[in-house]
């Protein structure tokens, strides 16, 4: 809703460097913070993280290569540099989520989040190659968000980074085909 996406930029901007509880959440969003986010603290952490998947979405435009995987780094760029002012918020949001008890909520938010860099991509694989893809990308974008969330500050490096794992996986994807006899 717009009252909960109002409430998680207020979050990311406004007191994202303070330790996120539902106290933080009702000085931002009110009294109604309960009713904008019944499942506490992971929901707001959840929300925030599927905030930036929808805002990666709608640039998704601007992500052109005829290569796909330029169109993935570009989608997972766009991710990091558009949270880089809030760097300090995502790192509690994430923290949140690796709460015991909250497991299923951080892996369904970073399938959530690894579709939505393929949508943004334009990948319209299906059935196996859809799956392998999604856990591919899976391992690319959690490795990156750690680095980034530790060295963020050098942009430069995490796009290295970035690079050398996307070429990691195209090495394998090159590999593979030469075994099974197939053009690369």
């Amino acid at each position: 809703s717009p009252a909960r996406d109002a409430a998680i930029r207020q979050m990311m901007s406004g007191v994202g460097h303070r330790e996120w509880s539902m106290a933080t959440v009702r000085q931002v969003a009110g009294n109604n913070a309960d009713l904008l986010f019944p499942g506490g603290i992971a929901d707001v952490a959840e929300a925030s993280f599927d905030l930036a998947d929808r805002d990666m979405l709608a640039a998704a435009h601007g992500f052109h290569s005829r290569k796909l995987s330029r169109r993935v780094r570009a989608a997972i760029m766009f991710r990091l540099e558009h949270a880089a002012p809030h760097r300090p918020a995502v790192r509690h949001a994430l923290a949140v989520l690796m709460m015991p008890g909250h497991a299923h909520i951080l892996a369904r938010t970073i399938a959530r989040t690894v579709n939505a860099i393929w949508t943004a991509a334009g990948d319209d694989s299906q059935g196996f190659t859809h799956a392998t893809k999604r856990i591919s990308l899976t391992g690319i974008y959690v490795s990156t968000l750690l680095f980034w969330l530790a060295r963020g500050g050098n942009m430069a490096a995490v796009e290295e980074f970035l690079d050398r794992r996307l070429a990691d996986i195209a090495r394998l994807t090159r590999l593979k085909n030469r075994l099974m006899g197939r053009p690369f």
